[in-house]
């Protein structure tokens, strides 16, 4: 500051200082959960979220079959995992199956082995997922695509823990524990004759649906902030600073792909992370299409309820970046040519933001910084 300063300086200071003091102010977080395995912990501030983490914590011990319901990329295969870890089966197998990602005419032969010569292309004898997990744990993901014929062997192994190897009428007993997942609501398919009654009834002694990451608005910055740790620590690459627009980017997302589309993201931004700060710029096109609405001088336009000090605000800081790119940087060249005096210049810089911009990456970080 010059001396003597002016009154609006102390305004702007001022303004600073609250906004400082409201960032470090200690504030009473939201009631949260956590569920740990060692190495692996889900951490959760939903509420609809924390009866299931107590309920899980509980009956993860327990050799009872589990149905998770959620979206694709609702953290199923996670958690199943985690249940496995915290159950007395933790140091057996966990074997996990996507239905969905086998030909129909493949998924028994994976659920429980084949014999050789007992199919087409069956060289050699095989054992099923079934059997590979022994003592263990199996997870089933996607199992509203499996047929009524899967669905009926199925059932049997849940009632009787018996099945056979495709091209066998032996017999062959099945000690794992069954974890069953599924993208959809079983109930509404039981009840349009595409899914068997008497095996969803079998599997809904023990339900949890696990709500969309848009139904999880208090997780969403914890989840990226862990994200962004396990990124750098598998990278080696570090970051010490996030733009206060990603922080609004990641709210406003719907995330259809939810968990796993967050990570992915988490992890393009950290790979194209430059100086150790993240800005939206490292994030895929879409999600800045859906979050922010640019100009094409790649600037934020005013929403159309903003007011009359926004839009000002906004075309002030586009002078303010033009005049600075035009005269390469050079403060008092730029306030010379905006008629102002170079102290006027620092204190709308500051203002915006823009002091800690520098020729060499100014262009590669005009989209950040606004």
């Amino acid at each position: 500051m010059e001396y003597p300063p002016a009154p609006e300086e102390f305004r702007i200071l001022s303004e600073e200082l609250n906004e400082i003091n409201a960032a470090i102010k200690p504030s009473t977080l939201p009631k949260s959960r956590q569920i740990y395995d060692g190495d692996t912990h889900v951490t959760t501030y939903t509420p609809a979220m924390i009866p299931i983490i107590d309920q899980i914590s509980k009956i993860a011990k327990h050799n009872v079959t589990l149905l998770l319901v959620g979206e694709t990329g609702t953290g199923k295969t996670t958690l199943a995992s985690m249940i496995h870890q915290l159950s007395p089966r933790g140091t057996e197998p966990f074997q996990n199956i996507a239905c969905g990602a086998l030909p129909s005419d493949l998924i028994e032969s994976e659920l429980f082995g084949h014999l050789r010569g007992s199919f087409t292309g069956a060289e050699r004898s095989k054992i099923g997922r079934f059997e590979a997990a022994g003592k263990g744990t199996l997870l089933l993901d996607e199992i509203d695509i499996l047929t009524a014929k899967d669905q009926a062997k199925l059932l049997k192994v849940i009632e009787t823990g018996q099945f056979e190897p495709v091209g066998s009428t032996e017999s062959r007993h099945s000690e794992a524990r069954l974890i069953v997942a599924a993208n959809v609501e079983l109930e509404e398919l039981t009840q349009n004759n595409k899914f068997r009654s008497d095996l969803y009834y079998r599997l809904n002694v023990l339900q949890f649906r696990l709500p969309a990451l848009r139904e999880r608005p208090n997780d969403i910055i914890p989840l990226s902030i862990e994200f962004i740790k396990e990124c750098c620590q598998l990278h080696s690459i570090m970051i010490n600073k996030v733009h206060l627009k990603v922080i609004q980017m990641l709210q406003h997302y719907s995330w259809p792909g939810n968990l796993r589309e967050l990570k992915n993201q988490i992890q393009r931004a950290v790979l194209f992370s430059n100086q150790g700060e993240l800005t939206t710029n490292e994030f895929s096109p879409n999600i800045l299409q859906e979050t922010i609405s640019l100009t094409e001088n790649g600037f934020q336009s005013s929403p159309e309820n903003s007011t009359l000090a926004d839009q000002v605000a906004l075309n002030e800081k586009y002078l303010l970046q033009k005049s600075l790119s035009e005269n390469g940087y050079r403060k008092t060249a730029t306030a010379k040519a905006l008629g102002i005096s170079r102290v006027g210049l620092y204190k709308k810089m500051r203002k915006y933001g823009m002091l800690e911009q520098k020729k060499p990456t100014v262009q590669k970080n005009l989209h950040s910084k606004n």
